[in-house]
This record gives structure tokens, C-alpha cells and sequence, in this order.
């Protein structure tokens, strides 16, 4: 089916080749995360998303800054990335790294397939389950789960950040801080972009940017996704 891009994007820059992807993570079954979506660019992994409404996905737009459009593709209800059993949706297709991918026809929902709601408070510090696909440290893609911690304050966030585009998202409150828990080694790559990251069954953030792609860190970027909500409800309502 063909799907329409609707997106804030910010200028980030592209990567500028092909990566693994999160580092300490480890394999889990889409029924856990029937939500989870996986948008690839000629068929390889660009990035990950969440299904949030029957024919919308949430996700990154660093996850789809590549043209032409028509490349992308959306893979919803597999465990694997190279399995042959999901279903397969394309679409068509930016200043704060955020995206919506219309479906045009509804999103088949299933026990591997179904929408996540989204989380609305900012807690100042909230520990979640990121999902993301792609080739890991194992050789695979199977879809993998990492617990990180989201912090929202100000002062604290931005001190584990060294690049001013990175503390600018914080400043301007439109994103969290990523850490791993205390005395663990993980990391993520590009295209980790748009990995939903959630709490009790609600979508809080999408993977950004890392400021040490590929490499383990103290700290990375989340789009929060409540900064964006009145632009989510107006966006779907206007383009339904």
C-alpha cells in the first residue's frame, strides 16, 4: 500500500555509510511489541517506528531522509527483519526530528500487529524498554529490547552531552537523555532512529542521535513524544 510522509525534521546530517546497531541489547518476540514498525530504504533497515493509529506510524524523520521516497517501505508483525511472514506497506515521501507515515488503507491488526498509545507526563526520570530492529552484534536481525532511563531535567541531561544540537533539543524541552543502567556498556547506530522507546504499555520517546554512533555511551537523544502531541492529534485529523 502506498503511504504519504508527513514530517518535522532536523538538521542532523545524514550517516554516511551502513552501520550495525544497539550494542548490550538482546532478542525478543513482536508479541511483546506488536506496536513496533520497521522502515527500510531499497530493503535495508533506515529505521524503526511505532504503529499508533490504523494507518498512522510514529517515528524519527532521520529515519527517512533518503529520496526518492518511493524506495521506503514500512514491515510490520515480524520477529526477524529478513522473515517472509509480515506484512509489507510502502510509501511515498520534514524542524524537530519527528515523522508521521500515513498508510493509506487501514494497518491489518492482529497478536502481532496493533497500535501503542501515547504516554502524555514528563517524568523526570522514567526507565523504558527501547525497541529496535537490525544486523546487532550477534550477526542478526532479529527484533531486540534494551532498557535505558529517559531523564527530562535540564541541568543533569545536559551535562552528559558535549554537542550543542544535542543540549539545544534538551534546552528547548523537546527531548530526553538516554542512559544505560548503572554499570552496563551499550550503545546505538543510525539505524536505531525512530526505535520506540516505552513504559507501561504508552510510546514516551523515539531514538534520535547518538553522539557516539556505534560506540558505547554515557548518553544519547530521545524525541519526547508529548512535546509533539497537539501536532500528531492535527496532523492525523487534517490528513485522514
Amino acid at each position: 500500500m502506498k503511504l504519504i510522509l508527513l514530517a518535522i525534521f532536523a538538521s542532523l546530517g545524514a550517516p554516511s555509510e551502513a552501520q550495525l546497531r544497539q550494542v548490550g541489547a538482546s532478542d525478543v518476540s513482536v508479541r511483546q511489541y506488536p506496536f513496533v514498525a520497521a522502515l527500510t530504504y531499497t530493503r535495508q533497515l533506515a529505521g524503526n517506528g511505532a504503529i499508533i493509529a490504523s494507518r498512522w506510524v510514529l517515528t524519527s524523520a532521520s529515519a527517512v531522509y533518503a529520496t526518492p521516497d518511493s524506495e521506503y517501505d514500512v514491515a510490520v508483525g515480524v520477529d526477524h527483519l529478513d522473515a517472509r511472514d509480515g506484512k509489507w506497506y510502502q510509501f511515498v515521501g520534514w524542524d524537530y526530528n519527528v515523522a508521521l507515515v500515513l498508510v493509506r488503507g487501514d494497518i491489518q491488526t492482529g497478536d502481532t500487529i496493533q497500535p501503542i498509545g501515547l504516554g502524555t507526563s514528563v517524568p523526570e526520570t522514567l526507565e523504558v524498554k527501547m525497541v529496535s530492529y537490525g544486523k546487532n552484534n550477534e550477526g542478526t536481525t532479529h527484533l531486540q529490547e534494551a532498557t535505558y532511563t529517559l531523564i527530562s531535567d535540564n541541568v543533569d541531561c545536559v551535562g552528559l552531552l558535549d554537542e550543542p544540537v544535542a543540549k539545544e533539543v534538551i534546552w528547548q524541552k523537546h527531548g530526553f537523555c538516554l542512559i544505560p543502567p548503572p554499570g552496563t556498556e551499550q550503545g546505538q547506530w543510525y539505524n536505531d532512529a525512530g526505535a520506540p522507546m516505552v513504559a507501561s504499555g504508552e510510546l514516551y520517546a523515539l531514538f534520535a542521535f547518538s553522539e557516539n554512533e556505534g560506540g558505547t555511551n554515557v548518553g544519547s537523544v530521545a524525541t519526547r513524544v508529548s512535546s509533539f502531541a497537539g501536532w500528531i492529534e492535527s496532523t492525523m485529523a487534517n490528513n485522514n
